[in-house]
């Protein structure tokens, strides 16, 4: 098996305990205990984040970043 994140445990505003967590890509689950109608039905059903809507930050530092960066004329340069 490969553990893809761990999971943490917390209470909804309806009161309902559900578990979610974080990938290294941002992406974010959660898991809810299913009010299942029939046997057949899932106990839990897993939820990932819409990242139409809230997109993930991204990690790494974006080229505007680094050219947006200021730089004291006064350094020395190794060369």
């Amino acid at each position: 098996m490969i553990k893809i994140t761990g999971l943490y445990k917390s209470i909804s505003k309806k009161g309902d305990t559900f578990l979610s967590g974080k990938t290294i890509d941002g992406v974010k689950y959660f898991v809810f205990k299913n009010n299942k109608k029939k046997d057949n039905h899932p106990d839990y059903n897993l939820y990932m984040e819409d990242n139409d809507t809230n997109p993930p930050k991204p990690k790494i530092e974006t080229t505007d970043d680094f050219l947006n960066q200021q730089v004291d004329s006064d350094d020395d340069l190794p060369f």
